[in-house]
């Protein structure tokens, strides 16, 4: 018999002849609904309950207050359990963060844990427009009716053997995290622009020799790794930029800070008037073959 259960059935006839104060009372009413073995005592007793024994040189009052601060001390040990159950449950709530955000990364490839459960299907997400700019970048143009406030990018994931090398099996990956329920209510839906450089040239910091890395896919991922939506791949036929994309595109670079690689973007198109098409920007000063000139730069994405 559990110590908690010898001392509600030793008070059952304090509680029968009703001496015990309100509180005590509650607690041997709690027990007893929730313990089958001292509610089939207190059953079987009845009103028949026999009296309890005097303690020598004890009055009725005297064991009634005896008999309450035992309650007090029965009490204090219901406590100490429903104190050390929230522990428990605090440290189960725990270790379910931590693997669930483990789980989530392994799933998911990406930092940010738990909060994956909010990425954007790609169900969600339509790709509106997509060219080829004069210069071979990707120009892109996603929609979505969700709301999203943060989107993040892989730029160049390269296999690990041939990071440091020539490789034609570059990727880039987009995932958008979707404005959670409890985020403000003030965010429009998603709408908004990538410009993904499928090339870049550098030098192996081992060799020193010049190396070249492509791009050969542009994905983006839901909430799992089979949920991928491909923009790009090696091979696809892509529409080329009409003008007035290609003059976003310009602005984009320039916004970003690639300066250079905007003014060569005018060039290519033959276009002479940078001033015009960078009208509005915030001012930079950069060096022309013809001089210096005052320009703008602001951020976005470019990738």
């Amino acid at each position: 018999m559990k110590k908690e259960c010898a001392v509600v059935q030793d008070l059952l006839v304090l509680y029968e002849d009703d001496v015990l104060k309100e509180e005590s009372r509650r607690v041997i009413e709690e027990h007893i609904q929730g313990c089958e073995e001292c509610m089939q005592v207190y059953e079987n007793a009845g009103k028949e309950l026999p009296a309890m024994e005097a303690v020598s040189g004890s009055s009725r009052e005297e064991q009634a207050t005896a008999a309450n601060q035992v309650m007090k001390r029965l009490m204090k040990m219901s406590s100490q359990r429903i104190v050390g159950g929230l522990l428990l449950i605090v440290l189960i709530v725990l270790i379910i963060i931590v693997v669930g955000e483990n789980i989530c990364n392994n799933v998911t490839e990406t930092d940010w844990g738990l909060s994956s459960v909010y990425l954007l299907p790609t169900e969600d997400i339509s790709v509106e427009e997509l060219y080829t700019l004069k210069n071979g970048d990707i120009y892109c143009r996603l929609k979505s009716d969700k709301k999203v406030n943060a989107w993040q990018g892989m730029d160049w994931g390269i296999p690990g053997e041939q990071l440091p090398e020539s490789t034609d099996d570059a990727v880039k990956e987009l995932r958008f995290l979707e404005v959670k329920p409890w985020e403000r209510k003030d965010w429009n839906a998603f709408d908004s622009v990538f410009i993904f450089t499928l090339e870049r040239q550098g030098t192996s910091e081992k060799s020193g020799a010049s190396i070249v890395q492509r791009c050969r896919e542009i994905n983006i991922y839901g909430k799992t790794k089979k949920d991928k939506l491909t923009i790009w791949e090696k091979g696809q036929k892509v529409e080329e930029a009409p003008e007035e994309i290609e003059k976003e595109a310009v602005r984009r670079y320039f916004e970003h800070g690639q300066v250079v690689k905007a003014i060569r973007e005018c060039e290519m198109m033959g276009w002479d008037d940078y001033e015009e098409i960078f009208e509005g920007l915030y001012s930079m000063v950069i060096q022309t073959d013809e001089g210096e000139r005052v320009f703008e730069v602001g951020g976005d994405s470019v990738m």
